[in-house]
Parts: C-alpha cells; sequence; structure tokens
C-alpha cells in the first residue's frame, strides 16, 4: 500500500500575520495542496484557546473548491462540540465534498500553554467517556444499527432523524491520541483511524499490533483501521538552519523552546532527504497516512513546495503495511 502524505493548513498562523483575510489564503492554500499532488488537505481547531477560523465552515468551502484531495480536522476537540450538532455537521460534509471527509478527533488534552481545562470543566476520564458514547450512537446510526442511543451522558435518539452522509456508513472517524495502551484499545475497538501525535517509531509498531488486536476482539476488520501520524515539519538547506527555525516558531507560538514542545508533539527539522528518512521509520512501522503541519510563519511557501517536490515523491514510492 502507497502511504498518503497531506498538509495541515496554518490556520492560526494566518490570523497571526493577516486576521481579516486569513479565510481567502486558506481557501486558496486548499487549492495549492491539491495542485502540487498532496493526498489531503486538513484544518485545525482549539477555538477556546487561540483566535482561528471554525474549522467545519472552513471544510466546507474548501470541499467545494476542490475534487479530489481528501478533506479532514486534525484535530478536532470533540468534547467541546454538542454530538447532534457534531453529527449533522459530518453529514453534511460528507455529502458536499463527495465522501472525502476524514474526521480526527481530540479530547483535549492540555499542552504546557494556553490550554483547555478552564473551558472543558470535567476530568479528562469523562471527556474520553463522552466521546466515545457520541462516536458509536454516531456510528451506529450511520451503519443503520438499531441500538438503544440512549446512553450515560447522553440521549442521542434523534440523531435518526436526521439524513445520511453520502459515505456508506460514514466517513472514517479517527482518534488523534497517543500510544498509551487505552488509547490503542480504543482507537482498535470505536475508532475507524489513529492519528497519534507524539510518538517514536518502535512504539508505534508495537501500538498498531496492539490496536489490531483490539480490533479483531471487538469483532472488526484490523485492517479497516487506519495508521496515521501527525508531525511538525520545517524543511532547509541544512538540519540545523531548519531546527533553529522550529525552534524559533515553538519559542513565538508557544512561548516555549522546541526540547520542552518535543515532549508533547513530533517535531522534525531538516534537510528533505532528513524529513523522508524520519518519515520511513513511521511508515516502516505501520503508517499508512501522514500529516505535516508546516512550522513557519513566514516562510510557508517556500517550505510547502520543497516538500511537495522532494518529499511527497519519495513518500509515494515507499510501502507500508
Amino acid at each position: 500500500m502507497t502511504p498518503k502524505i497531506g498538509i495541515v493548513l496554518p490556520v492560526r498562523e494566518l490570523q497571526i500575520v493577516d486576521p481579516n483575510n486569513a479565510a481567502a489564503q486558506l481557501i486558496e492554500l486548499a487549492r495549492q495542496v491539491e495542485e502540487l499532488h498532496f493526498d489531503s488537505v486538513w484544518v485545525a481547531d482549539s477555538y477556546v484557546t487561540r483566535p482561528q477560523l471554525e474549522p467545519l465552515t472552513l471544510l466546507a468551502a474548501i470541499s467545494v473548491v476542490t475534487e479530489n484531495v481528501t478533506i479532514g480536522t486534525a484535530a478536532l476537540p470533540a468534547v467541546l462540540r454538542e454530538p447532534k450538532s457534531l453529527a449533522h455537521a459530518m453529514t453534511t460534509l460528507d455529502q458536499l465534498s463527495g465522501g472525502r471527509l476524514i474526521m480526527g478527533l481530540a479530547m483535549g488534552e492540555p499542552l504546557p500553554v494556553n490550554n483547555q481545562a478552564e473551558s472543558v470543566t470535567m476530568s479528562y476520564r469523562e471527556r474520553i467517556t463522552r466521546v466515545d458514547e457520541a462516536v458509536q450512537a454516531i456510528k451506529a446510526v450511520w451503519q443503520g444499527r438499531d441500538d438503544d442511543l440512549n446512553g450515560t451522558y447522553y440521549d442521542l435518539s434523534e440523531l435518526r432523524q436526521q439524513g445520511l452522509p453520502l459515505t456508506q456508513g460514514g466517513p472514517g472517524i479517527w482518534l488523534a491520541s497517543n500510544g498509551k495502551p487505552k488509547a490503542v484499545a480504543r482507537a482498535g475497538a470505536i475508532y475507524d483511524g489513529w492519528l497519534p501525535v507524539r510518538i517514536e517509531p518502535e512504539q508505534y509498531r508495537e501500538s498498531l499490533r496492539l490496536i489490531r488486536e483490539a480490533a479483531e476482539a471487538a469483532g472488526r476488520d484490523p485492517n479497516s483501521i487506519v495508521p496515521s501520524l501527525y508531525v511538525s515539519v520545517n524543511v532547509d538547506k541544512d538540519s540545523e538552519t531548519a531546527k533553529a527555525a522550529l525552534d524559533d516558531y515553538t519559542n513565538h507560538y508557544y512561548r516555549l523552546p522546541l526540547t520542552t514542545m518535543q515532549n508533547f508533539q513530533n517535531y522534525i527539522g531538516g534537510t528533505a532527504k532528513e524529513v523522508v528518512d524520519y518519515l520511513r521509520a513511521y511508515v516502516d512501522a505501520g503508517c499508512q497516512h501522514i500529516t505535516m503541519r508546516i512550522n513557519t510563519i513566514n516562510d510557508y511557501d517556500r517550505i510547502q513546495r520543497a516538500i511537495a517536490e522532494e518529499v511527497v515523491p519519495a513518500i509515494h514510492e515507499l510501502e507500508t503495511v
């Protein structure tokens, strides 16, 4: 299987640089992602922590100016969304895009800066169980099952009054998480894909094995779950320049050095070859879809084109399990 590779649009960064014109620029960037032969285009969501555009509205616009590229969220803190409204939006987006939607959902786990703890006034365990309950109910309706939709936290019986997505069984819902055992088990038992944000290749390989075991235990096809990766990237003529640019970015954006942020997210700064070598280790471990966030404020076009010309073709030549 040929691995896929996509770009996470700079939704937050453009709000810093040009807040009154960010939407138009993001639409144009989405067109460029498709024209440059990336496989997917993604938007993030963190509206209670930083100014940025609403992701589902943005994806709706992107869906009508692109034709083939997959669109998705990487990732959306689902606990901040009312489940029936979220399902309604996903159904609409799947139809608008012609079945090209993937929803990456997160729990809103706080980073060491600007976290969502004050906005999400519940335990992290409750966040997990609420989101899992909602996802299972939504998938039951999309798949035509007669499950009881009155759960611990929600009565979602009214989901059956909504229209259905274009995609048979509904668009893919991926779990943005890590390689911890409970997250891995949930990805295998409930979700259609796994999007880790901080993990090493060997842990990735072992986590994927456990995901597939959990899927089999739940009576699911283990090969139907898409293993992916979220990684922040900077590409330059030499690795030291690229790493320095990453450090400048994290200090500007998070007000923390790269050495701290690497404990929470995957980062790679280097030449195009070094980036390919870094990603190859994850492809060898089973990764099938890479989502790349370009870490720059003022050098976006050059880096995106460098990735398109030197990284994407090399990744497309690889084979994943």
